[in-house]
């Protein structure tokens, strides 16, 4: 999923320290280093087998984003007992209050799912997009109350999301929902590209696809461009007469509305086969691409494996676009299309920062 800058780690007992994942980097504690494709923590089980009959540990991982926020309790097998959801929770774009209520949603629904308390965590991962410099320390003081003496680390969504589809292996994750952001990780180091935002970056995200769509469409309004059937299509969505009518339509709509008009684009090119749109696909492929080949660079990777997650990737012709345009950039990389839930992968993390028994 995908759009914050720098991969951040603090708990409700430490101050947050921000780290630069522009370069290829050594991850911080309770990162996803100790964590296998099985989704299990070997330094975890390890100490478990020399616990006896230690009670078995729960852990809650949390991902949120610009469009909503999901919470996962785990225990320490890697089963999942419940799963709740909430609102937005990208502090770029929401109030802390905002963030707190989002993310309270998820975990009191998860809680109650899986009949139990917060009290019962042995301690949470909170992989959120935006908490990136000094974002961490809004964050932790707007949950902080909520949490209370639960421990709790903060990190980019990237990292649930690369846990999420890699586990302990090296590989990268090419996220494009309603931003965009690409992250690696290569023996231990980490690397990023994109994750900038509406105004600076997210490209080949939902909201640059719809905006892409739009811009297209008052393109052939204009005759600049052959007429399109995307006009139609978002006309229609709007609720709108004509195609100036868009304007007013787009000036009341936040980041999060816009991305949602990426499925006319979408359906244009999956359902009706438009050429405009897919062209529109395959433009915005490339541009996660580049993302990709960068992160590829910095780590020295020639044969990545490469995880496409996000709910962009629910078009069969964007997932298509990108695996050709992958394939041209780097031909020995290997797609794949990672649908594990990433509030999951951040439970993993959460496990491998506090499963250790002591």
């Amino acid at each position: 999923m995908s759009e914050g800058e720098k991969p951040t780690s603090c708990t409700s007992n430490s101050p947050c320290v921000p780290r630069d994942s522009r370069y290829a980097q050594e991850p911080d504690e309770g990162s996803r280093r100790d964590v296998d494709h099985a989704g299990n923590d070997p330094c975890s089980r390890s100490n478990a087998a020399n616990a006896g009959n230690s009670p078995l540990r729960l852990f809650l991982g949390v991902d949120g984003g610009g469009t909503s926020t999901e919470a996962c309790v785990m225990d320490h097998n890697g089963n999942v007992l419940g799963t709740g959801r909430g609102g937005p929770s990208n502090i770029n774009y929401v109030s802390g209050d905002e963030l707190a209520h989002s993310i309270r949603t998820a975990v009191n629904e998860s809680l109650k799912l899986s009949g139990i308390t917060l009290g019962s965590i042995a301690g949470t991962c909170l992989a959120l997009a935006g908490a990136g410099d000094d974002n961490p320390r809004r964050i932790r003081r707007a949950v902080l109350q909520f949490f209370g003496d639960c421990p709790f680390t903060i990190v980019e969504d990237t990292h649930s999301a690369l846990a999420a589809a890699h586990g302990e292996g090296d590989g990268i994750v090419v996220i494009a929902g309603t931003g965009s952001n690409c992250f690696g990780v290569k023996n231990g180091r980490y690397a990023a590209a994109g994750g900038y935002g509406a105004l600076l970056g997210d490209e080949g995200s939902a909201y640059s696809i719809a905006l892409s769509g739009l811009r297209k469409v008052m393109r052939a309004f204009d005759g600049r461009e052959p007429s399109t059937p995307l006009t139609d299509l978002f006309l229609t969505a709007a609720g709108a007469a004509k195609p100036r009518d868009l304007i007013h339509f787009t000036l009341d709509m936040d980041r999060t509305d816009i991305a949602a008009l990426s499925q006319v684009v979408f359906k244009a090119a999956d359902e009706l086969h438009d050429q405009g749109a897919v062209a529109i696909l395959r433009a915005e492929a490339s541009l996660l691409v580049e993302m990709v080949c960068a992160v590829a660079g910095n780590l020295d990777f020639r044969a990545p494996d490469v995880a496409a997650r996000g709910g962009c990737f629910k078009s069969a012709t964007y997932l298509a676009a990108l695996q050709d345009e992958l394939s041209k950039a780097l031909p020995q990389a290997r797609l794949f299309h990672s649908t594990t839930p990433a509030s999951k992968g951040a439970a993993v993390l959460a496990r491998a920062r506090f499963g250790r028994f002591d």
